[in-house]
């Protein structure tokens, strides 16, 4: 009961989508898994391997041409979208602030439906995501950057080692 979510916002770019957001979801984190069988063995180990492509979908009330006019842009131009969270600790009354900040594309848009004179909700999803940071009262939860090959868990740098030996 320390962390429930009491509220949230996002931010596309420099868009604040507060009035307009109906729903948001941070990406899964997933990892590809290498099935390791040893001779003569009698288990499979399921050895975790690079984290998989991620993406966030939302939904925006409406149709919203700022944000609408960012797909179909190209690798490189990329935007950048920020999801703010209040957490609520029921148990001692305090606030708890989380901040995630994605890199990626705008990949797939659904428009809405329209029956009547009301209109549905336009689908979005992010996804070519090159950078993940999630944030918790200024705690480095994760941090994964694809081109400097970054993995941050839980303020630990995972790839350090990893990229001094490779000469990353």
């Amino acid at each position: 009961m320390d962390s429930i979510i009491y509220g949230a916002n996002w931010y596309v770019d420099t868009l604040n989508q507060r009035l307009r957001l109906a729903s948001v979801k941070m990406p899964d984190l997933n990892r590809a898994q290498d099935t390791i069988t040893l001779g003569g063995g009698w288990f499979n180990f399921s050895h975790p391997g690079e984290i998989e492509p991620m993406t966030s979908p939302f939904s925006l009330h409406g149709s919203h041409d700022d944000v609408r006019s960012l797909f179909g842009r190209e690798a490189g131009d990329w935007t950048t979208f920020y999801y703010y969270e209040r957490l609520r600790d029921i148990q001692n009354g305090l606030n708890k602030g989380r901040v995630v900040i994605l890199k990626g594309l705008v990949g797939r848009v659904s428009q809405p439906q329209v029956s009547g004179k009301r209109g549905g909700q336009t689908e979005y999803e992010v996804s070519s995501i090159v950078s993940y940071q999630d944030i918790v009262d200024g705690k480095r939860i994760h941090q994964f950057d694809f081109f400097a090959n970054r993995l941050v868990i839980n303020g630990v740098d995972y790839a350090a080692d990893h990229n001094r030996i490779i000469a990353a």
